[in-house]
Formats: C-alpha cells, sequence, structure tokens
C-alpha cells in the first residue's frame, strides 16, 4: 500500500517526538516534586539538567530536562502503539535501546500487505538510519549526527513542541509505574507526556495516537548498537 505524503509527514513527526529522548545536553539544573514514596509521602526528583537555549521555562524546562537525562541512562524499551490506523498507516510498534553514548529506535509497520521495518542508530557522533521491506535485505544509510546529540534536528523538533505554551505537570501511574506527566497545551495538537524516574517516556499521548510502555529493561548488549548492513 501506497501511504500519501502527509500522512508520511505526520507519523514521521511523532516518530522524532519519541525520539527527542536520546538527546544529550547537560547545562543548568532544576529540582521537581517526584512520585511518592511507600507512606504516600512526595519524594524529591533526582537533579535534572535543562538545556539551555531552549527558551523554556517552568514546567516546560523540567519535562526538556527530563527527556535530555534519560540519554544518560541504560535501558530497553517497548511500546505499544494506538490510534488513527489513517495516521499509522497499519499497526506500528516501537523498541528502544539506550546506553550513554549510544541509542536505537526500531519501528515496525504493517498495512496487512507489507511490513517495513527502520533502525535508527546514533553511536558518538555517527548516525546511521536503515529499513528492511517484508523479508528483504537491510539497507543503511549515514546520517548527520553532530555533537552533542541532535540527530536529524531533534531537539529543535521537541522545542517547537514546548516553546511558548503552557505546560502542567501532576504525579501518575502508568502501566503500575511511578510517573510525571506533562500535559502540554495550546498549539494545534495537546500532548501528554509521563516519564519515569530515569526520564525514560512512558507515555506520549495526543488525541490521535498513543505511544505506552509496554515492558523496560536494562538488558542492552553492546551488539545491540551494530547497524545489520553496511553503512553507505
Amino acid at each position: 500500500m501506497t501511504h500519501s505524503k502527509p500522512q508520511r509527514k505526520r507519523f514521521n513527526r511523532w516518530v522524532i517526538i519519541l525520539l527527542a529522548m536520546v538527546v544529550v545536553v547537560s547545562i543548568g539544573a532544576v529540582a521537581i516534586p517526584w512520585g511518592d514514596d511507600n507512606n504516600g509521602n512526595p519524594k524529591p526528583s533526582p537533579t535534572a539538567t535543562t538545556p539551555a537555549n531552549l527558551g523554556l521555562s517552568g514546567s516546560g524546562a523540567q519535562l526538556a530536562s527530563l527527556l535530555s537525562g534519560a540519554r544518560q541512562h541504560t535501558f530497553h524499551a517497548r511500546y505499544k502503539v494506538s490510534g488513527d490506523p489513517s495516521l499509522l498507516g497499519g499497526t506500528l510498534s516501537l523498541e528502544w535501546w539506550n546506553k550513554p553514548n549510544s541509542s536505537r529506535v526500531d519501528t515496525t509497520r504493517s498495512d496487512g500487505n507489507q511490513t517495513v521495518r527502520t533502525a535508527s542508530f546514533v553511536n558518538g557522533g555517527d548516525g546511521t538510519n536503515c529499513q528492511r521491506i517484508d523479508e528483504g535485505d537491510w539497507t543503511c544509510q549515514a546520517f548527520a549526527a553532530p555533537a552533542p546529540g541532535d540527530p536529524q534536528g531533534i531537539i529543535t523538533s521537541l522545542t517547537s513542541q514546548l516553546a511558548g505554551r503552557p505546560v502542567t505537570v501532576s504525579n501518575a501511574k502508568i502501566s503500575g509505574r511511578s510517573a510525571l506527566c506533562f500535559h502540554v497545551g495550546g498549539g494545534t495538537e495537546p500532548i501528554d507526556v509521563c516519564v519515569n524516574v530515569d526520564g525514560v517516556m512512558l507515555r506520549n499521548a495526543s488525541s490521535k495516537i498513543k505511544y505506552e510502555i509496554s515492558s523496560l529493561d536494562t538488558n542492552v548488549p553492546d551488539a545491540t548498537f551494530t547497524p545489520p548492513a553496511k553503512v553507505s
């Protein structure tokens, strides 16, 4: 099946929002309340860093800080994706591995006739995009991932989602996990982003598409960050 360019652009926009968490920045600091202890009392958050030059403040800066902080942790996350089929282009799953200095995000999309798999890597300053259609061969191409880690302008995309918009924050549970949830209002499409104590995203949702964590662990072998084909 061939999808229209507007659908592809909107699909890629949400993938970029998810990928925003691979960004690593470490300037500034902000403290926020985080979850509760076993007695239901609020716990202080870990120290988080706020990217300079984003022009953000308050809860918007807190969200950007936590998302950037996730880049310093080791994790393997799987997400269930649901929403408008015309935007998703069929069924969609997403898987993300991260270690300090290396990240990988895979997507699998199927429309019933064709299955398209993608794998995007960032290793230091090197970026690689790979794709596989059905049972064909993987193909991989290099792309620019300039330091300190903004592949394909991801930090710019994140800024465009937060700058100038009201952001409120609350404690919540996502799939049984303690979360800090940010509601980003205004704009053309309000969004909700929930993260855990390490800044790892647990939910990212609009009225049309929702990504929600289905599993989370720290099993991330080094071989995970080796592209599946020769990079051209």
